[in-house]
C-alpha cells in the first residue's frame, strides 16, 4: 500500500526547500496514511491501488501540495518556483555553449584567436542576462494569465508518478546540455559545422588531422547512436523518470557502441595526419604517436564506462521486473 504513496512523497520533497522538507514530507505522510487507512475502514477490506491513487489525487499533484507548504511568496508564484531556477540553467547554459562555440570556431580563424577569443567571452554577461529576462517573462505570463493549479492538475494520474527506487528523474538542465552536445556533435558528423583539425607542433610547423578509412566503415552507425542518444534526452526532458523504454534505447545505445568501438580498434590507426609547410617526416610521425596515443586512451575510457552503464541499466531492467512480478503476485 504504501509504495505508490511512497513515490508520491518524493516527488513532494523534491520540489521543497531542503531545510524544511523532511519534516513536511513527515506530517504530509502522517495525514496520507491516516486517510487511507479511514478508507479501508469504510471499505471493509485493503485499498486497491487505483482507490490509493484516488485518495492521493484528492490531495492535489506534487507541485500543488509542494506550494501550498512553501508559504514565500515568488515572482513568478509558488506553483511554477521548482521549475524555474532549472530552466533558467537550462536556457543560460545552452545559449552560452552555443555562444562559444561558435566564437571559438571564428577565433580561430583569426589571426589573433586568443585576443579574438576573450572579445567575444565580454558579451557572455550580456547574454545571459538576455535569457535570464526572457525566461522570467515567460514565467510571469503563465502565472498571470494562465492557471498553474489546473495546468497540473488536469489529466495528472499519481500511478505514473516515478519510482525512484530504480532512478533518480533526471534533472532538466542535465537533459538539455547532454541535448546540446547531441546537436553539435550531429552538426559536426554532418560536416554542417566545421571543426578545427589543424594541430600546432612547434614553430613554423603543424599539421592537419583527418579520420582514417577505420571510420568510414561506421560513419552511418555512429550518426544513428548519436541520432538515439539525442531522442533520449528530448525523451528525458519530457519524462525525466526511469521506465524501460527509455531504458531500452539506453541499453541498445551503449551496445552499439561497444560494437563501434570494437570495430574502430581493429581499425587501427585511429587518424592519419596530412602535412602542412614547414613539417618533416619526424614531425608526422610524432603527431600520429600523439594524436593516436590520445584517442587510444579516450576510447578506451568510453568503452569502459559505457559497459559499466550496460549492465546498469540491464540491472534496472531486471530489478524493474522483480517489483513488477512482485507487485502482482501481491494483486493476486
Amino acid at each position: 500500500m504504501t509504495e505508490l504513496v511512497e513515490r508520491y512523497l518524493a516527488a513532494v520533497e523534491r520540489l521543497l526547500p531542503e531545510a524544511t522538507a523532511k519534516d513536511i514530507v513527515a506530517e504530509l505522510r502522517e495525514a496520507l496514511l491516516a486517510k487511507l487507512e479511514a478508507r479501508e475502514n469504510q471499505l471493509g477490506r485493503a485499498a486497491t491501488t487505483d482507490e490509493i491513487a484516488d485518495v492521493l489525487k484528492a490531495f492535489g499533484p506534487p507541485p500543488v501540495v509542494a506550494a501550498r507548504y512553501e508559504g514565500r511568496m515568488h515572482l513568478v508564484g509558488p506553483v511554477l518556483y521548482p521549475w524555474f531556477w532549472p530552466t533558467q540553467r537550462t536556457a543560460i547554459g545552452i545559449a552560452v555553449a552555443i555562444y562559444l562555440v561558435l566564437a571559438a570556431i571564428r577565433a580561430l580563424a583569426a589571426d589573433n584567436p586568443v585576443q579574438v577569443m576573450l572579445q567575444r567571452i565580454d558579451n557572455v554577461v550580456g547574454l545571459s542576462l538576455i535569457m535570464f529576462a526572457g525566461v522570467t517573462l515567460v514565467f510571469v505570463a503563465v502565472e498571470r494569465w494562465g492557471d498553474p493549479v489546473r495546468l497540473f492538475e488536469r489529466r495528472w494520474d499519481p500511478k505514473s508518478l516515478p519510482d525512484e527506487t530504480i532512478r533518480k528523474p533526471r534533472s532538466l538542465f542535465e537533459s538539455g546540455v547532454s541535448l546540446f552536445f547531441d546537436a553539435l556533435f550531429i552538426l559536426v558528423w554532418l560536416q554542417l559545422v566545421p571543426f578545427p583539425n589543424e594541430l600546432p607542433l612547434r614553430d613554423g610547423a603543424s599539421v592537419s588531422i583527418v579520420l582514417s578509412p577505420a571510420w568510414s566503415v561506421v560513419y552511418w552507425p555512429i550518426l544513428a547512436l548519436a541520432l538515439l542518444a539525442a531522442a533520449g534526452h528530448i525523451h528525458d526532458m519530457v519524462r525525466p523518470a526511469w521506465n524501460r523504454i527509455r531504458s531500452a534505447m539506453s541499453i541498445l545505445g551503449y551496445a552499439g557502441g561497444l560494437v563501434v568501438l570494437g570495430v574502430l580498434f581493429q581499425g587501427r590507426p585511429f587518424v592519419d595526419v596530412q602535412p602542412r609547410p614547414g613539417t618533416g617526416p619526424e614531425d608526422l610521425e610524432r603527431a600520429l604517436r600523439l594524436v593516436d596515443g590520445v584517442l587510444l586512451v579516450g576510447l578506451g575510457l568510453a568503452g569502459v564506462i559505457w559497459a559499466i552503464a550496460l549492465g546498469l541499466e540491464v540491472r534496472r531492467q531486471v530489478r524493474a521486473s522483480q517489483t513488477s512480478g512482485g507487485a502482482a503476485s501481491l494483486a493476486a
